[in-house]
């Protein structure tokens, strides 16, 4: 086959006509193309990947597909759970500007004072003080009932996530919004685990929000479905996302 009959190809089965692109987390296995040993250089690494010289936390698959995904989605809202020292948001906002797409970000953390200061001078990213573990003080039902869809709802703690599904499930998620809850992939805490890392509460928390979210999904599997294009775009689940880039419907 020649190249450019493989990008034709690939033209037609735009993530936008495949059939199968959206599936229930019923269908999805808990499992990864990638080797757990390759993680090892991975996650060694992540604090390596900086955006404009600040600490990105986002995974390499993550790094190529977000934007992919921005573009499409062409979100109104997004909202962060997790800002730690802003890299993330400020990526999001940068991104937003090359692709002229008008949005508000939200990005909230318990505690602020990690917080960059490149971050803080973008005028559309909000950032919020408050804990998630009471999510309803953080984010009001009256301030979400006025953001604007679509919205791109990040998930980055790793406390209260059935607490926080089903409240951004009752207050404010709609058809065509993306829901996507990160570090669900197991291998990534059981090699942090295997290297003897110091967080042990950490780790327990981290492999209890892919059991929560899981047994979330499976409750309300006719609402969010996993997105497989952007789930398995450089393989079945090779990300440190597993089965969690969701879409409602």
């Amino acid at each position: 086959m020649k190249y450019t009959d493989v990008i034709k190809e690939a033209k037609h089965e735009t993530v936008l006509s495949r059939s199968d692109r959206f599936v229930k987390i019923s269908q999805r296995e808990e499992r990864s193309d990638l080797p757990s040993s390759v993680w090892q250089t991975l996650l060694k690494n992540t604090y390596l990947q900086t955006w404009k010289g600040i600490i990105l936390n986002k995974g390499c698959t993550e790094i190529a597909s977000y934007p992919i995904l921005l573009y499409e989605l062409q979100p109104k809202t997004i909202i962060e759970l997790g800002a730690l020292n802003g890299g993330s948001a400020l990526w999001l906002a940068d991104n937003l500007e090359i692709f002229g797409i008008q949005a508000e970000i939200y990005s909230v953390d318990i505690d602020l004072g990690l917080l960059d200061k490149k971050a803080k001078s973008k005028p559309n990213i909000h950032f919020i003080q408050g804990d998630c573990n009471q999510i309803e003080s953080a984010f009001p039902p009256t301030l979400l009932a006025n953001l604007p869809h679509p919205w791109l709802l990040i998930d980055d703690v790793h406390i209260n996530t059935v607490g926080i599904c089903d409240y951004f499930h009752q207050n404010g998620l709609q058809p065509g919004d993306y829901f996507i809850l990160e570090d669900t992939n197991a291998s990534i805490w059981n090699f942090w685990d295997d290297q003897g890392w110091e967080e042990k509460q950490e780790i327990k928390e981290a492999l209890e929000k892919l059991h929560n979210m899981k047994k979330w999904l499976h409750s309300h599997e006719d609402e969010y479905l996993v997105d497989t294009h952007y789930q398995d775009l450089f393989g079945y689940n090779n990300s440190k996302n597993w089965n969690s880039i969701l879409k409602r419907v």
